[in-house]
This record gives C-alpha cells, sequence and structure tokens, in this order.
C-alpha cells in the first residue's frame, strides 16, 4: 500500500493546528457588543501571515474589520473559503463548566466559545493549506480566505465590502464557512441557506403604565400587541397571513425536491429530539420535511412587557416590545417584508406598531449538479468512507446571497462540528478527532480541485483520484433507517 505523505503530515501537524486554534479562541471577539473584535481580527491576519499568505485588512466606517488572505498556487483557478471571527455572547455565564475563553479539552473535545462556531473551521482551512504545502511542495490552485467580523449580527457590511472589492474577493468557486456531522457520523454537505427578515416590534399605548384598575377604559399595549401578533399566522396551518408574503417565494427544482425526499426524516425520533408532540399545522413527515427546507418562516423570538418579576404588581404596562424573524426562501427580499407587515399591522388596526428592520439577508442556492459541489460531496465520500448527505438549502441563515450573486460563484458547505457540537450554547465544543479529519478533508478537496484547465472538474466527474488527492466514490443512497437529528451548530 503506497505511503499517504499528506495523512501522515496531518497527523504530525495536528497539535500545532489546536495550539493556533486555542490562541484564537482566547481572543474574545463578541459581534453583538463589539468586544475585541479589532484585536481578534488583527490576530487572525497574523495567524495568515505566520503561514505565508498575501494579507489585506479592509475597513470601513462603524463596520468590522474585513480579513482577506490569499495563498498563491500553481493552477489559474481560485478556491475561496469563507469564514468569520466573530462569536456569539456566551451567556448564561453560569452554564459553562470552564470560562468560555479559556479553551479547555476533555475528554477529547476542545470546549470554548467560538470553538464551533467559527473559529474551529477557520484553523481547520488555515492547516489544510499548510499541510498540502508541506506534503506536495505548494498548492495546486490558489486559495483565498475571506474571514468578517459580523455573521453573527447579520453580516451587515459584507455587501458593501463585495460591492467594493469585487475585484480582490473574485474567485471560481467557494467553500462556506460551517458542517457537520450528524448522529450516524455522516457528513452533512449544504449548498445553500434561507434568508432572513429580523424586526424589532414596539406599541406605545399610554403614556405612562398605569394601575390595572384603568383596564376598564384603557387596553394595555401588551395585550395589544398580543393580538397584532396573532394576526400574522393562520393556528390551524401556520401559513403565514401577510398580504403578498408568498408572492415571490420562488419554488424548488425537482432536482433539489428530490435531493430533499431522499434525507432521511425520522419523525418519532425528531420530535422526541425536540421534545414536541406535533409538527405546525400537524404535518405529516413528507410535508415537514418539505418545509423545513423550502418553507418561509415566521416565528416570534421574543416578548416582553409589563411585571414579570416575584409576587404581583396590578399594572397596565404601556410599551411592549417583541423580536420576530421571517426565514426566507429565494427570491423574497427582507425590505419588502419589512414593508408588508407594516401593511398589514395598519390594515388591521394597529398603525401604531414601530416595525424596524434590525437585520436582512436573501435566501440562495447553488445548484446541486454544479461541478464543483459534486466534487466536493465525492471527495468527501472516498477521503472519509462514510456517507455524505447534500443538502439543498439549510433550515438556517448565512450571507452566501451577497458572495454568490455578486462573485458568481458556486458554493458549498462542510466543517469541522459535528451534531452535538452546541454552537451558541454553554460548553460549545469539537471533537479533536474531527477537527484533525477536516484538515485531511480540505486538504485533499483542495488538491482535487487544483487540476488545471477549464475541463479538470468535467474529468473528475468521471474518474478516480490518485489517493492523496481525496477521489471519487459512486454516490451514496442517502436514505437511512434512522434520521439524522438537525445538528448544534447552525447558520445564524
Amino acid at each position: 500500500m503506497p505511503v499517504d505523505r499528506l495523512r501522515e503530515v496531518v497527523r504530525a501537524r495536528t497539535d500545532d493546528a489546536l495550539t493556533d486554534l486555542q490562541r484564537l479562541l482566547r481572543q474574545p471577539s463578541i459581534a453583538a457588543t463589539g468586544e475585541g473584535i479589532p484585536e481578534c481580527a488583527a490576530l487572525v491576519a497574523s495567524l495568515f501571515q505566520q503561514a505565508g499568505a498575501e494579507v489585506t485588512v479592509l475597513r470601513a466606517e462603524g463596520a468590522a474589520p474585513l480579513v482577506v488572505a490569499l495563498f498563491p498556487g500553481r493552477g489559474a483557478r481560485t478556491l475561496l473559503f469563507y469564514n468569520h471571527y466573530d462569536v456569539q455572547p456566551p451567556d448564561p455565564l453560569d452554564e459553562w463548566v470552564t470560562p468560555p475563553f479559556q479553551p479547555s479539552v476533555r475528554d477529547g473535545r476542545l470546549y470554548a466559545r467560538g470553538a464551533a462556531d467559527n473559529k474551529g473551521d477557520l484553523v481547520s482551512r488555515l492547516w489544510a493549506v499548510r499541510v498540502l504545502r508541506e506534503a506536495h511542495g505548494g498548492l495546486p490552485c490558489r486559495v483565498k480566505f475571506i474571514v468578517e467580523g459580523e455573521e453573527e449580527i447579520g453580516s451587515v457590511h459584507l455587501s458593501h465590502y463585495i460591492r467594493a472589492h469585487r475585484e480582490l474577493l473574485a474567485g471560481d468557486a467557494c467553500i462556506w464557512e460551517f458542517g457537520e456531522r450528524d448522529m450516524q457520523e455522516r457528513l452533512n454537505l449544504v449548498a445553500g441557506v434561507k434568508g432572513i427578515c429580523y424586526l424589532d416590534l414596539s406599541l406605545v399605548a399610554a403614556a405612562r403604565d398605569l394601575h390595572s384598575q384603568y383596564g376598564a377604559i384603557v387596553e394595555g399595549a401588551a395585550m395589544r400587541l398580543i393580538w397584532a401578533l396573532a394576526t400574522l399566522k393562520d393556528p390551524a396551518t401556520g401559513r403565514v397571513l401577510v398580504e403578498g408574503f408568498y408572492d415571490r417565494v420562488r419554488q424548488p427544482t425537482p432536482e433539489e425536491e428530490a435531493a430533499v425526499r431522499a434525507l432521511p426524516f425520522d419523525e418519532a425520533q425528531r420530535k422526541a429530539y425536540y421534545g414536541v408532540r406535533s409538527w405546525i399545522g400537524g404535518k405529516r413527515a413528507e410535508a415537514a420535511q418539505y418545509d423545513l427546507y423550502f418553507s418561509p418562516t415566521c416565528t416570534v423570538c421574543g416578548f416582553a412587557s409589563g411585571y414579570t418579576g416575584p409576587g404581583s404588581k396590578t399594572v397596565l404596562p404601556h410599551r411592549a416590545t417583541a423580536k420576530l424573524d421571517f426565514r426566507l426562501v429565494p427570491d423574497q427580499d427582507p425590505e419588502e417584508i419589512t414593508a408588508l407587515v407594516r401593511r398589514h399591522f395598519a390594515a388591521r388596526g394597529y398603525p401604531e406598531i414601530d416595525v424596524r428592520l434590525l437585520g436582512g439577508e436573501r435566501a440562495y442556492r447553488s445548484p446541486l449538479r454544479d461541478p464543483f459541489v459534486q466534487l466536493v460531496a465525492r471527495v468527501a465520500a472516498r477521503a472519509t468512507g462514510r456517507e455524505v448527505l447534500l443538502k439543498p438549502t439549510s433550515g438556517g441563515t448565512g450571507p452566501m446571497y451577497p458572495l454568490g450573486s455578486t462573485l458568481g460563484v458556486p458554493i458549498v458547505s462542510l466543517g469541522a462540528a459535528y451534531w452535538a457540537s452546541g454552537g451558541h450554547a454553554p460548553n460549545e465544543h469539537i471533537r479533536l478527532a474531527d477537527f484533525e479529519e477536516t484538515i485531511d478533508l480540505l486538504a485533499r478537496i483542495m488538491a482535487a480541485y487544483g487540476e488545471e484547465g477549464s475541463s479538470g472538474v468535467r474529468r473528475l466527474l468521471h474518474r478516480d483520484l490518485p489517493d492523496d488527492a481525496g477521489g471519487w466514490v459512486e454516490p451514496q443512497d442517502h436514505r437511512h433507517p434512522r434520521d439524522d437529528l438537525l445538528p448544534g451548530p447552525h447558520p445564524s
């Protein structure tokens, strides 16, 4: 059996990669508060410079820095990696076994805020470049990293950066930020994301809080906002009742529908995992699975008004607020959805509700048949020896649209996490074995993609690759007697 030089280098260098990851995890970088964002951007730039990349740090007024790193390669094509260095707030702190910004290794797992989302993925990719160069004496293609610091707050300035620096950020294909292994250790690859329209609602019903005796003649803000929210959805079916909401919904292609039907979906197992008895509208498995991937949503994320402390306080609250999100599908526009919601409330007698768009992103899907998407899926199956699930979209959201639509590149996502990594939650972590496997896998994908010539990828579709380049296997049967429970880490 020939020596697998790449695998040898990965095993020898994984501890060095973990050292870099722990260094990055020690640096807070909370987008919601801004804590540590400039310092983390500088650290990310330093890690790339130490690896020999040409680094550019882009800045814009009021925006987190965008780090762009380019590694030269022999081929003419450029493979992009999109990642982010910002993380979610670590709250609640009392639920962490060890402090969130003090990386801790326990039972083969690395715990810290950002370990799974998204610093573990970022460092695994950086080290995939390093080990591939060491094993093969260089890179077979150019590799470019785009690393932002606002993903966890909706990537509010990424579109600006992409429009302003299109030539600098250009590439030919892109591997997205996240990915995981499900409960059966199958790699889950995703070729798209839903969009989002995240709204802040505020209603003022009186000049000040009143004694609740005046509830006989004055309606409180809490009740009015509750009534208004109840007009958004049909409780029997879950259908959104905002006029015009579905007008621009693009239906999935037959290929996308077939891909989702082929995914495992065990109703009983999922319901037990979520702790629910039924799906919205009493849907059965096939309809629920369709909606999870292809239907837009409306969710009340939070509500606040009046007194909720211990004991009682008889008060008629003058103000109520709510947080609301709509997950969108291709062709829906968050700005338009915001306008439709305003019109909806006004038409139903609630013109006083202030509707403010906090964050909006459009949905994006790459064609499943794109040669690059197929290449990544098959190399992943060959390199790991395990089944790969290729999904047309995630149920969550990320800024694929501005990058994919502006740069015109196919995008597919895979990463270092697993189903219980707990992204956004206390005790977020990755498994060390997955981290090492991901470095190896990404190096093989780069090696495969690096074949030169305009027909290089098409040639890869019809023959096996050398063992040290990853290679192909025949397509896997995606059906499985058990379900792939939804993972811990999701796009935002």
